[in-house]
């Protein structure tokens, strides 16, 4: 796959509550974001990756246990989660020629 694999990022969250977790995320993670951007109409992760990275965060967060189970994207993204950082800077890969609509 080389260098245009997506990875399994490790993130650091920073959370309205002053408490702060890291997450190893998974490939489930990864695979949810694409479902649910297809099923949203949102951009490819390479073109938001903020949102992507929260996003896999928020699913690693729940699977890991460091957020209730019922605590919604919604919530998370919008009021719960104040940082996520990606201290071993992985990225998205970038959209391959025939993908980009811009």
């Amino acid at each position: 796959m080389g260098d245009s694999a997506l990875k399994n990022p490790r993130v650091h969250v920073v959370m309205a509550d002053g408490g702060e977790w890291d997450a190893q995320t998974l490939n489930p993670d990864l695979l949810r974001y694409e479902r649910t951007a297809g099923k949203n109409g949102w951009a490819p992760a390479q073109k938001s990756p903020v949102q992507w990275l929260t996003f896999v965060a928020w699913r690693a967060g729940l699977r890991e246990g460091h957020i209730p189970k019922d605590m919604t994207w919604e919530r998370f993204s919008e009021e719960e989660c104040l940082e996520v950082s990606n201290p071993g800077q992985v990225t998205a890969p970038p959209i391959p020629p025939e993908l980009d609509t811009d």
